[in-house]
């Protein structure tokens, strides 16, 4: 019997998802996990992708390098010339953007970053920032049966938080465990590589606990987190779309309040620099930046066509700079009468973006997000109605974007993908990838990157290894290896990669995240020293 055809709508809801309003046990909206909206020019095409369906196996298999243009010439690769600049970019693409079914506070919180410093962060220890090279050594093991979805920690790494599918928010005191105040047992150790002895001490855990549709408490697992840099409170992301403030130092575990605007699980949180603010990411495509002086909603950011993936600052931008360049016009106009937050409807489909394109070339705080779908968007937090500058995606690129990452000094950005490359983009140039580097086949998908103080070192965590890249390494040295293997991990999903501010400890957390992938329970800690 042959098979049915594709219809549209057929077609649409295997791709995209749909928008199903069916509810799974717990009164989840069961949609797909993926909506795939990013097309091939990274403009969030869907018909491309129809094209791609139905098109042939032959044509689906991928083009030949040596693909002609329409006049029967080889096509050859944009270079960075023919690249269009940022703000050209930024102003292509957001002429139409998705429409968000957020309802905003009236009035909005305030956008605190934009009025407060950033805290002042540690610095890097020692010879770590200027060294050639790095030794990375797993030295301890953190017993935990269950998926780690996120974790975080506080700014001098004390104390280290962990949560995942279990619904607990687990304590750990790290400075006990890096000390060896617990040591693993001759049985645990066979699990691991030689060198990890260290057990991890658990100080405290408490539940997870969301509200039920009847309105009593139940276990969520927790999708996301983020702490206050002393620890004084903290922040995580429930199934149900709610955020919760959590009490750390005193009354530990008592929940404070709940945050509600989201209607998907909280994938992604963010404490602003200045840890008056946060800013939320979730598989309903939005993200949110929160006023937490009142609980209100101060902005939302309207972009992207699927699940919210990472959502990181720019680590270098200068408060007492942007305060001088503050009385500058923003380029482009906001008409007098617009609401800074305005979401009004232009159509079917999105609304017209009639706000600041992106401006590379002024200090103003800079937000990178990224979805599954493979989108890397870049925000002026500046702007009220800020047009996203959007990272293209390199040809015969799946769609997949789970973790992206900046360079320390601002200037680089790190996009992980599903086929076992990371693409490196230049903040301020252009809109492709720098270069693309290449892990070896089979490695699986980039779930977590990390970089390192020295400018020339990457974390890269994939399904077989977890790798350090040595950026310098000239291109077309091809009998090198441009990477080691960090010992330790090794056939699972990892969901995070967390370095302390000093930059002399890291922490390998396994899971998927609730998405895609398989977990080993491989819950590690290193030590990174400089190498001789």
């Amino acid at each position: 019997m042959s098979k049915p055809a594709y219809t549209e709508d057929l077609l649409e809801k295997e791709l995209f998802g749909g928008d199903s309003d069916e509810l799974d046990g717990s009164g989840m909206d069961v949609d797909g996990m993926m909506g795939i909206g990013e097309g091939m020019n990274g403009l969030g095409d869907a018909d491309n992708m129809a094209a791609a369906a139905l098109a042939s196996p032959s044509d689906r298999e991928g083009v030949d390098e040596d693909e002609t243009d329409e006049t029967g010439a080889p096509a050859t690769a944009a270079t960075e010339m023919d690249a269009p600049s940022v703000g050209e970019e930024s102003r292509r693409r957001g002429a139409h953007v998705p429409k968000l079914d957020i309802e905003l506070d009236d009035p909005p919180g305030e956008m605190t970053l934009l009025s407060h410093p950033p805290r002042i962060h540690s610095t890097t220890a020692g010879e770590l920032d200027t060294c050639r090279a790095y030794n990375v050594l797993p030295t301890m093991a953190f017993m935990h049966p269950y998926q780690i979805y996120t974790t975080t920690a506080v700014a001098n790494m004390r104390w280290l938080f962990t949560g995942g599918e279990d619904g607990y928010i687990k304590k750990w005191d790290f400075f006990a465990t890096a000390n060896g105040k617990q040591q693993l047992t001759q049985g645990q150790r066979h699990a691991y590589v030689d060198s990890v002895t260290k057990a991890g001490v658990l100080a405290s855990y408490w539940d997870h606990n969301d509200l039920s549709p009847s309105g009593t408490d139940m276990l969520s697992p927790v999708y996301s987190m983020d702490v206050q840099s002393e620890g004084m409170w903290l922040v995580s992301g429930m199934k149900s779309g709610r955020i919760a403030l959590w009490s750390v130092r005193h009354d530990e575990g008592r929940r404070i309040t709940l945050l509600s605007k989201h209607s998907k699980p909280v994938s992604v949180l963010r404490i602003s620099p200045d840890e008056f603010g946060l800013v939320s990411g979730s598989w309903d495509r939005a993200v949110l930046y929160w006023d937490l002086n009142t609980g209100k909603l101060a902005r939302a950011f309207a972009g992207h066509t699927s699940q919210i993936s990472s959502i990181e600052f720019q680590p270098t931008w200068s408060y007492e700079q942007f305060k001088e360049q503050q009385r500058q016009p923003l380029p482009g106009a906001v008409p007098s009468n617009a609401s800074p937050n305005s979401n009004d409807d232009s159509g079917d489909s999105g609304v017209t973006a009639t706000g600041q394109p992106f401006d590379a070339n002024h200090a103003a705080p800079v937000l990178m997000t990224t979805s599954i779908d493979g989108q890397c968007l870049l925000w002026d937090m500046r702007a009220p109605r800020p047009l996203p500058h959007s990272f293209a995606t390199p040809r015969k690129t799946p769609p997949w974007a789970t973790v992206a990452c900046w360079s320390r000094d601002g200037k680089r950005v790190y996009v992980g993908r599903r086929n076992n490359t990371v693409d490196e983009y230049d903040f301020a140039m252009a809109a492709n990838p720098v270069r693309s580097l290449r892990l070896p086949m089979n490695s699986g998908p980039v779930t977590a990157l990390a970089a390192l103080p020295n400018g020339r070192n990457l974390i890269c965590a994939s399904t077989d290894n977890v790798r350090m890249w040595d950026l310098s390494y000239p291109e077309d040295r091809r009998s090198a290896i441009p990477f080691q293997i960090i010992p330790g991990h090794h056939g699972g999903t990892v969901s995070s990669i967390l370095l302390d501010e000093s930059s002399r400890f890291m922490v390998s957390t396994p899971g998927n995240r609730g998405w895609e992938g398989s977990s080993n329970n491989a819950f590690l800690g290193y030590e990174i020293n400089p190498a001789v």
